[in-house]
């Protein structure tokens, strides 16, 4: 179980590494625009959009990281005072629910992307770029969170067996 958990955290952790460069590839994206249309009087047709789907890719891949990391919202009113048993207890009876909302964006988003590809799906924009490489970042994005929601539930098994939380 520990190398299951050591595997699925050192993908999420290699994940968090390359998305940390997409607010800075957004922000050349946006500079890029405004010194276009702003300075240069020569407005892009493509930047906009491609911010758009930059950002895109970044919300829905970075859910895995952020639940790693913790930093999703948490209601901590009782928890906090719980013991690591406790915790692992509290985290194993909510796993479910990590569980069915990743299989579901898992299963739906890959319907979504899978069709968009088929349709050689385009925007209606004037730069008119393919849309199914986005959309096939819902159905990956729900497949790391789901590994990583899975790498936790071990963790807290291994928490109630041992007694105490060790680092995932």
């Amino acid at each position: 179980m520990r190398a299951c958990i050591r595997i699925i955290s050192k993908i999420t952790d290699v994940t968090g590494l390359v998305l940390m460069w997409f607010p800075w590839i957004l922000t050349v994206i946006i500079v890029w625009e405004v010194v276009m249309r702003n300075f240069l009087n020569r407005p892009t047709i493509w930047a906009h959009e491609i911010s758009v789907m930059v950002f895109a890719v970044l919300t829905i891949t970075s859910g895995a990281y952020a639940l790693k990391e913790k930093a999703h919202v948490n209601m901590d009113l009782f928890y906090t005072r719980l013991s690591d048993r406790g915790k692992a207890i509290m985290n194993i009876i909510t796993f479910p629910a990590i569980f069915f909302f990743a299989g579901v964006l898992l299963w739906l988003g890959w319907d979504f992307a899978a069709r968009s590809y088929m349709l050689q799906e385009r925007s209606i924009s004037t730069w008119h770029p393919l849309v199914w490489p986005v959309k096939l970042a819902i159905p990956f994005g729900a497949a790391l969170l789901l590994l990583q929601g899975i790498a936790l539930f071990l963790a807290d098994i291994l928490t109630l067996i041992d007694g105490e939380r060790k680092g995932e």
